[in-house]
């Protein structure tokens, strides 16, 4: 599948009636396994990448080592990939070389957010929000820039901390008359999902307080998980290496694992055309 029909798929997702959870995958591996797994989507986010790269979720990262990063992801799997590209609300050269970039690496989606300074989740205090006016602007200029039209722009919205759910719609309305495919937004109330799901909604799953199914229900399209995946591959990871230095064995650790046997399988035909 190339980037256009990846492309073409995560649209009809959006207009479809289900929802789909987005594994978070930081490299091609990992996005495989979430494809062959029956995943449909799925999504590079910037907390994961920069803690592959043992780095803080800071935007530390060159716009060029995450697209090359995506470029190995389209190239090893045949599923959408949304990738978080960062705030928007930078200077018109560089938020163009970003769609650009992202967009030749075979992104079927970029995921802007809306603040300034670090991100909601934040003290309230160091939150900054852009101002609408400016989002609008960045919006139509990613629209301008991308080269292909059917490449889905996501605008997040962060401002709910400082700003009434009312002023939020207003926000995610004027994301969506500047051109923005889809949007995301980040609130505290899961409730309050269902009043901004008249658009098509791609946003973070609050896995603590609803299932996904139970979030779907709300109206949202696409449910991102962005860290669970490299959270889990650590945990197994961490358990194997302590295990095995006190044990000096690795064969109990793999007799618990319930899906060791699959995994092992799939692991040696990876790469060959019969694992596709």
């Amino acid at each position: 599948m190339n980037a256009g029909q990846k492309r073409a798929r995560l649209r009809e997702m959006l207009a479809g009636p289900k929802g789909q959870i987005a594994p978070g995958v930081t490299d091609a591996f990992m996005a495989r396994l979430a494809q062959d797994c029956g995943y449909a989507v799925a999504h590079l986010s910037g907390n994961a990448i920069h803690k592959n790269f043992c780095l803080p979720d800071r935007n530390l990262l060159d716009a060029a080592q995450i697209a090359a990063r995506v470029a190995e992801i389209s190239a090893a799997a045949d599923i959408p990939l949304i990738v978080d590209a960062g705030p928007i609300c930078v200077e018109t050269a560089a938020l163009a070389r970003t769609v650009a970039l992202y967009e030749e690496a075979g992104a079927s989606a970029l995921r802007f957010e809306d603040c300034l300074k670090n991100e909601y989740g934040a003290d309230v205090r160091e939150l900054a929000i852009a101002p609408k006016e400016l989002v609008v602007e960045r919006i139509k200029a990613a629209v301008a820039t991308r080269r292909d039209d059917t490449l889905v722009l996501i605008a997040r919205c962060d401002s709910r901390p400082l700003e009434s759910l009312a002023r939020v719609r207003e926000r995610l309305s004027a994301y969506v008359e500047a051109d923005a495919d889809a949007v995301g937004v980040q609130l505290e109330d899961v409730t309050e999902f269902a009043a901004v799901a008249a658009v098509p909604l791609v946003t973070l799953w609050p896995r603590d307080k609803v299932s996904a199914f139970e979030f779907f229900r709300l109206g949202v399209k696409i449910a991102l998980m962005p860290s669970s995946l490299p959270l889990a591959a650590a945990a197994s990871m961490r358990e194997l290496l302590l295990e095995l230095k006190e044990t000096g064995t690795e064969r109990q650790y793999f007799a618990r694992q319930r899906e060791f046997a699959a995994a092992e399988k799939w692991y040696k035909r990876l790469g060959s055309d019969k694992s596709r």
